[in-house]
């Protein structure tokens, strides 16, 4: 029966022999065995053959049997004289420690084995059979490259030599606090992550948190490019704000219409924004949101609900405000009688006359004003008339209706005004009272 005998670097126990010669069998078949010459004999080891052998015990002879084999830490094993040998004086030697001979790029680089770290430039691993060890290369700035050799006898073997090298860069990024950070619109962590930029190739990474705008930077790993950071920092400039909006209501940014219903507002860094929402028939609510160090910071959502504006029911929708209506005057009535009837009939509706002057035939009244919704809400209203024709004789009426855009903004300033489609109950009837007097 063969014995199977796992051999180290040292020399192994000896195993008595009854004969001179032993036939020696490897594994792997490719090894070369040779003789360890006599002392007096020179270093020059005695070759025996490739993968088999016969080994001849000797008289004042080391009697050591070197085994060598590409991928493979040497193994030595010495025949003592005279021992007795099993019935087919054949002696199988298995190679059970695999080498691997690792170079690592850059060379600064520190070169760790299952954990613990064995130098730079180059390592010489030896594996056991039946055993795995993991291999790491790290160093600054990149990102680590881990490889694991394992050697099982009858399977995939660890190549004698390889080559580790690292090339993808590596960045440790942080963000404030609260942020989330995201590599090529993927979110990867909060706060603290590394981010890996693979060679040849560039990657966008942002900072996102709610209320903030986000933060971005573009890092590359390509030759020609300066080199990526070893760390770095994202920082959010500028607020947000979610205004939600009624569905149907309109919202103004800084007097531009910036969307319908929920609009994310965005506030640069050291400005402010002037944010007003309008819907029919309510009152319009205007919001300042800063982003000051003297100021308050702006809420992430801001959640609008916008009181009824009770200047709708006291006024209804028509195609007669702030446009000018013509009214011919009957025929019998001569141009003194019927600028008599107007200056009658307009002070009853407004009673404040800015210019009246018959010789033109122009009047116009004062602005008169009035307030709904507790004050926040202005309409003013006034008659303009002026006559365009004296045969056949025809006076143009307008009824200019405006609503105020702003609250709380002093009636004086008409820039806060703009044009209503819609008239006061108490100005519906003014264009029919006039024609038929007129008549």
């Amino acid at each position: 029966m063969r014995r199977l005998v796992a051999l180290s670097l040292v020399t192994l126990a000896a195993v008595p022999l009854s004969a001179q010669t032993w036939k020696v069998v490897t594994e792997p078949k490719t090894a070369l065995l040779y003789r360890l010459p006599p002392e007096n004999q020179g270093n020059a080891l005695i070759p025996l053959g490739t993968g088999a052998g016969e080994f001849k015990v000797r008289d004042k002879d080391p009697n050591t049997l070197v085994v060598r084999a590409e991928g493979y830490a040497e193994e030595r094993h010495t025949f003592i004289k005279d021992e007795k040998q099993p019935s087919d004086k054949v002696y199988n030697l298995i190679m059970t420690r695999r080498i691997v001979t690792i170079t690592a790029l850059p060379y600064d680089a520190t070169i760790y084995v299952n954990g613990d770290a064995r130098g730079q430039r180059t390592l010489v691993l030896e594996v056991q059979a039946g055993q795995t060890s993991t291999v790491e290369l790290r160093k600054g700035g990149f990102a680590p490259m881990r490889r694991t050799y394992r050697f099982d006898r009858g399977g995939e073997l660890p190549p004698p030599t390889d080559r580790l090298e690292l090339v993808d860069r590596l960045i440790n990024l942080t963000a404030p606090t609260g942020a989330q950070i995201f590599r090529d619109a993927v979110r990867v962590g909060e706060g603290n992550v590394d981010l890996v930029v693979p060679r040849g190739s560039c990657i966008v990474a942002h900072a996102e948190k709610p209320g903030w705008q986000p933060g971005e930077k573009n890092y590359c790993n390509k030759e020609g490019l300066p080199d990526p950071p070893l760390s770095d920092r994202l920082t959010l400039a500028g607020r947000t704000v979610n205004v939600n909006a009624p569905p149907d209501a309109k919202v103004y940014v800084n007097q531009k219409q910036a969307g319908v219903g929920t609009v994310n507002v965005k506030i640069a860094e050291g400005t402010c924004v002037s944010v007003r929402i309008d819907q029919a028939a309510y009152v319009s609510e205007t919001r300042q949101y800063c982003a000051q160090d003297n100021a308050p910071s702006p809420p992430i959502d801001d959640a609008i609900n916008l009181s009824p504006d009770d200047s709708y029911p006291a006024s209804s929708s028509t195609d007669q405000a702030n446009v000018t209506v013509t009214v011919e005057v009957g025929k019998g009535r001569t141009e003194e009688s019927a600028w008599n009837v107007l200056a009658a009939i307009i002070p009853t509706y407004i009673e404040a006359l800015e210019t009246t002057d018959r010789s033109t035939g122009y009047m116009r009244t004062a602005w008169q004003y009035k307030p709904y919704a507790e004050g926040r809400v202005i309409v003013r209203t006034r008659i303009i008339v002026s006559r365009p024709s004296t045969d056949p004789l025809k006076y143009n009426i307008k009824i200019a209706s405006e609503r105020n855009r702003i609250p709380g903004i002093t009636t004086r300033d008409d820039e806060n005004f703009e044009p209503w489609s819609r008239l006061l109950a108490t100005y519906k009837e003014l264009l029919n009272d006039i024609r038929n007097r007129l008549q």
